[in-house]
């Protein structure tokens, strides 16, 4: 069946600061599914699905995952561009809402805001980092799929192909992109995504971030 949405959760266990970060501890369970829980709770409609690698690192994720009875795509290790067509492959729909698996204090206002559009017809691509005005660790991104597939691959670097939306912001003149605002500009320079160890305890004593206002 074809979805109007799904939620991708991009993850991997080969992350080069810190490796396993996304089962890592965090409040008293893996990051992973701090994540997870954001998401269902700010669009419980959307299905989700977790996007890692066929690399044998990623299997504890895989299997963890499995257990919370959330599907599991494995592709492409560093080709994350290929993965995620694949993954729309297999879990066909018409947008993919794009969240990385190292924000453990994912709101529901930036994913919100782009699901707001998910019904306008004129829009490859809604995000909330063109420019940055929400904090790190608290963006999302409205794929339009038939925008991807529309890409010729050969065409992209390697950059383009692990970093899912580069090629859309490389490329501005080609695709529809809005950017949603957080109302706040000065909220790009604070961070809730996790890179380092130090990040994870950093962020396990902090406050929730605020929901703050939105406009376009």
């Amino acid at each position: 069946m074809t979805e109007p949405v799904r939620a991708f959760i991009q993850a991997r266990m080969s992350s080069r600061r810190f490796p396993g970060k996304v089962l890592a501890p965090f409040r008293g369970e893996p990051m992973i599914q701090s994540v997870l829980r954001a998401v269902d709770l700010a669009l419980p409609d959307v299905p989700i699905v977790v996007a890692t690698s066929l690399h044998p690192s990623d299997d504890p994720l895989a299997a963890y995952v499995a257990t919370l009875g959330v599907p599991v795509f494995r592709g492409a290790l560093e080709q994350v561009f290929d993965r995620f067509v694949a993954c729309a492959d297999t879990y066909p729909c018409r947008f993919i809402l794009r969240v990385n698996a190292d924000s453990p204090l994912m709101g529901a206002p930036p994913l919100r805001a782009v699901m707001a559009h998910v019904d306008a017809p004129e829009l490859d691509l809604v995000t909330t980092t063109f420019p940055r005005t929400f904090p790190r660790g608290q963006n999302a991104e409205l794929i339009r799929v038939d925008a991807m597939r529309s890409i010729d691959t050969a065409t992209m670097t390697p950059d383009d192909q692990e970093h899912v939306t580069q090629f859309f912001y490389r490329n501005p003149g080609r695709f529809r992109i809005l950017n949603v605002e957080s109302g706040d500009p000065s909220l790009a320079a604070l961070s809730y995504a996790v890179d380092t160890l130090d990040d994870l305890h950093r962020l396990e004593s902090a406050p929730d971030p605020a929901p703050g206002a939105l406009r376009r």
